[in-house]
C-alpha cells in the first residue's frame, strides 16, 4: 500500500519550484493504479490526518461498513439536483425528444408526491404508499415504476446509489384490464380505403403494409422509397426509427402504384412524402364513420392511427408468417411484444388451425361385441377363500364367486 504526503515539485527555467499546497498519493492493496490527490492545505498536519482518515474510510467501505465517498456525496445533495444531471446525461446521449419529455414529466411528480427531498428517502414504501392513494390507472402506474427505476439504475452506474430500493415493488397486474387497442379486419380495412380521399388513402395503405409509425411516416422523403427496382422498398432511417436503426422495408405492389399515382412531376428527391398530411385523431374518426366502423367496439377497444400497425403485426400472424419474420417485419426486439401486444387474437384464423389438425377418432366396435367384464378381487369369508372369476351380461344377479373349502 502507498500512503504518503509531499509538496509537488517541477523545475521551469532551470529554477526549482514548490507547490504551496499538500498533495497526497495513495494507492490501497486492492487498487491497480496509485492516486495523486490534492489537500488543499498548507499544514503537514492536517494533511497526513485527512490522509489517514482517507484510508481509514477505504478500507471501511471495502468491508462494507460504510457507503463509497460517492455515494456518500450524492446522499447529501438535493435530488433536483441529481436529478437535473440525469436528465443532461440523456440528453447528451441522444435519447429522443418523447423519452426526455416523459421522464422530465414523470420523476419530478414523483419525486414531489412520495416526498424524496434526497437520495436516502428514495424507499419502496414510500413509493408504494403514494402508488395507493394516486388514484392513476395499473398501466400508467407500471410506467411511472418504470421511470423511477431507469433512474435509480444511472445513478447505480454513476457509482451514486449501491442498492436499488425499488428492485423489490412488484407492477401492478394488467392481464385484467381490456386491451384499448384493436386491429382492423380485412372487411373493415377495405371499406376505410374506399371511402378515403385518395391521397389519403395511399397513406393508410402504406401503414398499413409496413406497419410504420406516424412519426416515422412524417419523416419520409421520395429519396426514401426505391421504386424502380424488382424488389422496391423504402429506407427508414436510424434517426427517425424508434429503436435507432436503418432498416428496409419491402413494398407490395399496390403499395408502389399508390405511391406512383401521388408524386408529382416536379417533386425533389428531399421533398417529404407524407409531412403534415398523416390524419389527426379527428380526420380519422371521421373516415371510420363514413365506411361504418365503430371508433370503439363493444370491448371498449379502440382504433386509432397507430391501430394500423397493430393490424400490420394481426395481418402477419394471421397469414402463417414464422413468429421471428413478424418480429424483424414489426422491428420489435422482443418477440413477446410482437405475439402479444401486436397480435389481435380475435382476428386470427382460430376455426381452420383446429381443423387442419388431423383426426383422432376412435375405432367403431360392433355393438354385439362388447362385452363388459367385472372383475370381482380375492377375499376370505369364514374360512373360505375366494376367487375372482369374469361375469358377462348373461350372468348379471351371480356373485361371481368360487367358493373352496380351505
Amino acid at each position: 500500500m502507498i500512503a504518503h504526503v509531499f509538496k509537488r515539485r517541477w523545475r521551469k527555467d532551470g529554477k526549482l519550484h514548490v507547490a504551496e499546497h499538500y498533495s497526497a498519493k495513495l494507492q490501497m492493496p486492492w487498487d491497480s493504479k496509485v492516486q495523486v490527490l490534492s489537500l488543499q492545505t498548507v499544514d503537514k498536519r492536517v494533511a497526513q490526518d485527512y490522509l489517514n482518515q482517507l484510508v481509514k474510510e477505504r478500507h471501511q467501505e471495502r468491508q462494507g461498513l460504510l457507503p463509497a465517498r460517492t455515494v456518500r456525496d450524492a446522499a447529501a445533495r438535493p435530488i433536483a439536483e441529481v436529478l437535473a444531471l440525469f436528465l443532461g446525461d440523456l440528453r447528451a446521449k441522444g435519447r429522443a425528444a418523447t423519452t426526455l419529455k416523459k421522464y422530465e414529466s414523470i420523476l419530478p411528480l414523483i419525486c414531489e408526491r412520495s416526498g424524496w427531498d434526497k437520495l436516502p428517502d428514495v424507499t419502496a414504501r414510500s413509493f408504494c404508499e403514494w402508488r395507493v392513494r394516486s388514484g392513476l390507472g395499473p398501466k400508467t402506474l407500471n410506467d411511472y415504476l418504470g421511470a423511477a427505476s431507469g433512474f435509480i439504475h444511472w445513478l447505480q452506474r454513476q457509482g451514486m446509489m449501491r442498492d436499488n430500493p425499488l428492485v423489490m415493488v412488484d407492477r401492478v397486474d394488467t392481464r385484467c384490464i381490456n386491451p384499448c387497442r384493436r386491429a382492423l379486419s380485412p372487411d373493415e380495412v377495405r371499406r376505410l380505403l374506399k371511402v378515403a380521399p385518395h391521397f389519403r388513402g395511399v397513406v393508410y395503405l402504406v401503414a398499413l403494409n409496413t406497419g410504420l409509425r406516424r412519426n416515422e411516416l412524417n419523416g419520409l422523403r421520395w429519396c426514401s422509397f426505391v421504386l424502380d427496382t424488382p424488389q422496391p422498398f423504402v429506407r427508414v432511417a436510424a434517426s427517425m426509427s424508434k429503436n435507432k436503426k436503418e432498416t428496409c422495408l419491402l413494398l407490395r405492389p399496390e403499395v408502389v402504384a399508390g405511391l406512383r399515382s401521388i408524386k408529382e412531376a416536379k417533386a425533389k428527391p428531399m421533398d417529404y412524402v407524407f409531412r403534415h398530411q398523416v390524419p389527426r385523431v379527428t380526420t380519422l374518426v371521421r373516415d371510420l364513420a363514413a365506411a361504418g366502423i365503430p371508433e370503439v367496439d363493444e370491448q371498449g377497444r379502440r382504433v386509432d392511427f397507430h391501430a394500423l400497425r397493430h393490424t400490420f403485426g394481426t395481418n402477419l400472424s394471421a397469414s402463417g408468417a414464422h413468429p421471428r419474420v413478424a418480429m424483424e417485419m414489426m422491428r420489435h426486439s422482443d418477440l413477446k411484444l410482437t405475439m402479444k401486444n401486436y397480435t389481435d387474437v380475435a382476428q386470427l384464423p382460430v376455426a381452420q388451425a383446429l381443423a387442419a389438425l388431423p383426426s383422432f377418432a376412435l375405432p367403431v366396435v360392433a355393438e354385439d361385441t362388447q362385452k363388459r367384464t367385472q372383475i370381482t378381487p380375492i377375499c376370505t369369508l369364514n374360512g373360505v377363500s375366494c376367487s375372482p372369476v369374469a361375469s358377462s351380461p348373461d350372468t348379471v344377479g351371480h356373485t361371481g364367486i368360487n367358493l373352496k373349502s380351505g
